[in-house]
This record gives structure tokens, sequence and C-alpha cells, in this order.
């Protein structure tokens, strides 16, 4: 399948000066203060500007960086996305067809910064793409494929808690013994069972039951996807990323190690995107304010599990609101 991702267009030029990067600091801090996400299938794309929209009035044209010989389509960066096995905010695909997310603003970033248009095609297999249907295959980790270049690290996965109130990163002892929120059946749940953790659990169809349930007081902790908790804690004032569980992964932008050219062009622009300040402005759109995660944020001394299945988990959900997906809630089996 071929798509064009709808409302994102190549940006015409980078940003090259501080007071445009000072200008871009003072939009990122408008956006998170109206960051307005409430769910997957009802992304409000009209809430803020775009990035595109962002930087529009700032554009001027730039020469592309890379010989067409190095790409898949001449003057244009095809970019694969994976969107059987990447959820949001990092890639939204919408019942039409159409893209966004994490991994379509950055991209368009990219492709603008190396004097390109952007197309997007969706892709199975890392190897049989790059250099065929396409030129770079977004959220790649090290060693996921072979012969390719993993460059410009821009997400990282975990799981992770959020909380009603900023603690800093909690402690096991802030834990033990409080009910947490899960999406049923989720990799979140299977992971807070793996360790010796005591705490009542309480389990949704969805991440925005979950998050509604922690901000009214019915639990006290939501443990889910890092990036999917952070994208629906926008809609929140008060609620917050309060640390991982697990050690954090983290994922970049493949490029085929032979096209040296390619490498060399996409690290360059994800460099210049770095330091003028577009990355920050992409990722506090699809993050909000959550950190970058590392060791530094991680709960630590987590007791390791005793083998036990834990026996005081309760379901708060039926199959009737499952039909609500729809409508505005998140479901995403494996957060």
């Amino acid at each position: 399948m071929v798509t064009d991702a709808r409302g994102v267009e190549s940006m015409k030029s980078r940003v090259a000066s501080r007071a445009v990067a000072a200008g871009i600091a003072t939009f990122v801090s408008f956006s998170l203060c109206a960051c307005s996400v409430p769910s997957i299938s009802g992304l409000p794309k009209a809430s803020y500007p775009s990035v595109a929209e962002a930087t529009a009035s700032l554009s001027s044209g730039k020469t592309a960086t890379v010989d067409d010989s190095a790409l898949v389509s001449p003057g244009t960066l095809t970019v694969g996305v994976r969107t059987g096995a990447v959820s949001a905010p990092v890639l939204v695909e919408t019942q039409d067809g159409s893209l966004s997310g994490l991994d379509v603003d950055l991209a368009s970033a990219i492709a603008d910064e190396m004097g390109l248009k952007v197309r997007f095609v969706s892709v199975a297999t890392v190897n049989d793409s790059l250099g065929k249907t396409c030129d770079i295959v977004m959220d790649l980790s090290d060693g996921e494929a072979s012969s390719v270049k993993v460059v410009g690290t821009y997400a990282e996965s975990a799981t992770a808690f959020f909380h009603k109130g900023d603690t800093g990163i909690a402690k096991v002892g802030d834990l033990s013994s409080k009910t947490v929120g899960l999406q049923d059946g989720s990799m979140s749940q299977k992971a807070l069972e793996s360790t010796g953790l005591v705490m009542s659990e309480k389990t949704y169809s969805n991440l925005n039951d979950a998050f509604t349930a922690l901000e009214g007081g019915q639990i006290d902790y939501v443990l889910c996807d890092a990036c999917s908790g952070a994208y629906l804690a926008c809609r929140y004032d008060d609620i917050a990323f309060v640390g991982t569980l697990d050690a954090a992964k983290t994922y970049g932008i493949g490029v085929s190690s032979s096209n040296t050219q390619l490498v060399d062009a996409a690290q360059s622009a994800y460099d210049s995107l770095s330091s003028n300040g577009l990355y920050d402005l992409v990722r506090s759109r699809w993050l909000g304010g959550m950190a970058q995660l590392g060791t530094q944020n991680q709960i630590q001394d987590v007791p390791e599990s005793s083998g036990d299945t834990p026996s005081d988990a309760s379901s708060s959900t039926s199959q009737a609101s499952l039909t609500s997906v729809g409508t505005g809630a998140v479901s995403v089996a494996n957060l």
C-alpha cells in the first residue's frame, strides 16, 4: 500500500538562525499548553499548527543534498512506515488511509532539510524495502535489520507509570499496595506481573478509560507504553509521567548501510533539526513534556517476581465498552 500523508506537506526549508529557534521554542511552549489529543481515532489536527505551518513564514528554498541516483524516486525522500507494527502517537493511520504522528512530522522535516519532497509507503520487511520501495524506514532499533545503519535516535519505548500529580520519579514504596489501571491483556500488564511489585490491578478495554479513571481518582496509577501515555496525558493538566518500569529501548531512522551518501545526508539533516529546535517541536507536539527516556527516569530496585500470579486483578469493562473505540477511544492490545 502506498499513501501520502494527508495534511502533511513537505516543508520548504530549514530554520537558519538562533532567532528562528527562539520563535520555535515559543511555539513549542504554546503547543504544550494547548495540547488536546484525546484519542487515536479522533485526532484534533486543527487544534494547533502543524510543524510545517509553524515554520512556513520562515521558509526559503533549499538545494537537494543528495543525488537522484541515491533515491528511489528523483527529488523525493520515500519514507517507509510500518503501519501494522507501530502505534500512536509515533504513527497514526486513520480508516481512510491518511497518516499522522511523530514519524510523519519528523520524516517531513528531514525531507525538507534535505531539499526534497516527501512520500510515505507502508513496508512490512525492512531489508526487502530499503533501496527498492523506500529510501529510509522510520522507528527502527539497532540490530533489528541487517545491512542497515540507524541514524538519528529520536524516540524511546518503555513501560511507564503515570500519576495524577507530578511526584518525580516514583519509588517502589510509592507503588506498593496502590491501584494501577492497565489495558486488559496488554504487554504492560504482563510486564507488571513479571515483577514482584504488589499492586491491585484494575483493567480497562482502552487507555482512554484508564486515564479518565486516573483523573477521577478511581485508581492511583496507569501503567502503559510510555509514548502512548504521554500522548494521552496531554489532555489533562495534572497527569504526569513518573518513571519507567523497564529499561528504555531507542529507535531511529533506518538507511541502507551501502547507500553512504544517503546515510550521511540523513544524519546531517537530523543533526540540524536537533540543533535548530525543530526536533524538539516535533517531539513536544506528540509526547508533550515527557523527557527522553533512560536510566535517569527508570524506577529503581523493582523486586523480582516470586512466580505467583496476582489474585487481586479486577476488570472494570465489558464487551459493550469495546464498541466505543470508533468514537475516540484508544485500544491497542500491546500497550
